[in-house]
């Protein structure tokens, strides 16, 4: 099975802090790190005479399925922990760019270098407020910064509500929300700035006490608007890359208003999602069926070329091009669904924009496997939604 793109670690679903968020991510990458140890005991030779910045490079593109990736990384954070001349500030430099499980590595080894050779607070702070550097580093440096002193950390918090990196952003809004009781134009301020679902939903709801009513689905940038068709074949959860007309169609712009679908002639049903994350429940327009794809379209306007992302949660296996490029595909069945799970940079060009969605269902009759929904919302690189109409 193919995950091609990593899940978002923020998503409503999860109620944890951000350290713990941030945790989260590093044990899934750890799992791949412990295993990559035991290449190190395999006779390969130390490694590396040269500088420490030609030896950051190993981290770069990393994956978990290429072992002899993962090996020399592997050496590489060995040898780099035991420097003497290392500077923290470089391991931190490094993160950026790096595979997820390359800044697992970076991490601990820049833990390391700073018990044995500490950045000075000049540095550190210089660091943190480079908005450039690598989101995750700057946590981390935040982190240390701030143990032990609150007011340290409300200062920084203070001037972070519109910080690019995640954790700082969601650190800064919680701290916000703080007070049980804030007024309406400061909470409008805070829902502009909040990216995190689950703390975008809170204020909504704050909000929606004071008799402030906020579209839950459009603030997201929800795609709530389609059109269906299937259900296609999948016996066997064999046809993820099967071809239906429907793809080369879309491409080419000549859809039909018919297919030969599984049970016969199919045709297209439109459909709008009242569901305030923009849910989409296919097993409740095909009525639960079993083994089969189902694909859907919609057309976006934007009045300008825009570089964006496309965030998809999905509890089944999928595809999704946008403007005849694919942009999202896992071949995965039932594993979890949350907002933001699989995320692609895009870019939408001024005027129409069209979207198509593939999405497979497989034959497990567990009741836990019987759900067949999807979820999907255009924004900018923090979260925020991208201002686009549906075209008619």
């Amino acid at each position: 099975m193919r995950n091609e793109l990593s899940p978002s670690p923020f998503s409503r679903t999860q109620t944890t802090t951000c350290d713990q968020r941030v945790l989260r991510r590093r044990n899934f990458r750890m799992k791949f790190a412990f295993l990559a140890l035991g290449f190190c005991s395999l006779g390969f030779s130390p490694l590396f005479a040269e500088k420490p910045e030609s030896a950051f490079d190993v981290f770069k593109n990393v994956q978990p399925n290429d072992d002899a990736a993962v090996a020399n990384a592997s050496r590489a954070a060995r040898e780099l922990s035991k420097r003497s001349d290392l500077k923290t500030i470089e391991v931190l430099q490094a993160m950026r760019g790096s595979s997820l499980i390359g800044k697992n590595w970076l991490s601990g080894i820049a833990n390391a270098t700073q018990r044995k050779n500490p950045a000075t607070k000049v540095e550190l702070e210089s660091f943190l407020k480079d908005t450039t550097q690598d989101p995750e580093a700057r946590y981390t440096v935040f982190r240390w910064l701030t143990e032990g002193d609150a007011d340290s950390r409300n200062r920084w918090l203070d001037s972070m509500l519109n910080d690019p990196s995640p954790e700082l952003r969601y650190e800064a809004v919680a701290k916000a929300l703080e007070p049980k009781e804030l007024p309406e134009d400061q909470l409008k301020t805070l829902l502009d700035v909040a990216r995190q679902p689950e703390q975008v939903v809170d204020l909504i709801a704050r909000l929606d006490k004071l008799g402030v009513k906020v579209n839950q689905s459009q603030h997201f940038g929800f795609l709530s608007t389609w059109k269906f068709i299937g259900p296609f074949d999948n016996t066997g959860s064999k046809s993820y890359d099967k071809a239906y007309p429907v793809e080369t169609d879309w491409v080419s712009s000549k859809l039909a208003d018919t297919y030969q679908g599984r049970p016969g002639e199919v045709k297209w049903i439109a459909e709008t999602s009242e569901d305030p994350d923009g849910a989409i429940d296919l097993a409740k327009l095909y009525n639960n069926e079993k083994g089969c794809i189902v694909y859907g379209v919609t057309e976006i306007e934007v009045p300008s070329n825009v570089k964006c992302e496309l965030r998809v949660g999905c509890i089944n296996a999928q595809k999704v091009w946008v403007n005849g490029e694919l942009a999202i595909g896992n071949e995965v069945y039932h594993t979890g669904m949350q907002v933001d799970q699989y995320i692609a940079p895009i870019e939408l060009k001024a005027g129409t924009n069209r979207i198509l969605i593939k999405v497979c269902q497989n034959e497990q009759k567990d009741a836990w496997a019987q759900r067949y929904l999807f979820q999907a919302r255009i924004c900018d690189s923090t979260g925020k939604a991208i201002a686009y109409k549906v075209k008619p």
